[in-house]
């Protein structure tokens, strides 16, 4: 798993959507987004047309603009079109990407389908393979090292086996 760690040598760029949203089991007797138990996770996706071309997401401690802006500024282009909703720790982000913009989030999270899309399935794709997590960033790499890869289905094999070479030379030496 941890050789699917993101190099970091690829932002997204053209259009991104960021949204931050809560990782683990529901509360007992809690309606709504109690976090007691809960992780703080990050998505952004790079959209092409209808779809999703590629994902990151972190593990953050909080959704203020430190935390937002440490993984936005590390994944994602300056110059790249990110919307994000109106959550008030994107708002100071605005210096250091050019084109951001935030929206509300519209019915039901019609102004955000994609990448509402693509947390489900992320949260699906935990509780239906993982029964339980340790280190969620892991997982959470391990999650956007397939779906950034796809479409290499004849070489992702190859692929994660040099990344794991590389990887253990790294640990071994470091």
């Amino acid at each position: 798993m941890k050789a699917m760690e993101s190099s970091g040598n690829y932002p997204l760029t053209g259009n991104v959507d960021v949204d931050e949203f809560f990782v683990g089991a529901q509360e007992e007797g809690k309606k709504g987004r109690g976090k007691k138990n809960k992780k703080l996770v990050v998505l952004a996706i790079e959209k092409s047309g209808k779809g999703i071309s590629r994902m990151y997401g972190k593990e953050i401690e909080k959704a203020d603009s430190k935390h937002l802006g440490s993984f936005m500024k590390a994944k994602i282009d300056s110059k790249a079109n990110v919307k994000t909703d109106k959550w008030l720790g994107y708002k100071p982000l605005k210096s250091d990407f050019e084109n951001l913009v935030q929206l509300d989030s519209g019915e039901k999270g019609g102004n955000f389908p994609q990448i509402h899309r693509a947390i489900m399935l992320f949260k699906a794709w935990l509780r239906g393979i993982h029964h339980s997590v340790n280190d969620l960033q892991t997982y959470i790499d391990e999650y956007t090292y397939r779906f950034n890869r796809h479409l290499m289905k004849a070489s992702i094999f190859d692929n994660l086996i040099r990344r794991m070479i590389k990887a253990k030379q790294y640990y071994l030496y470091a």
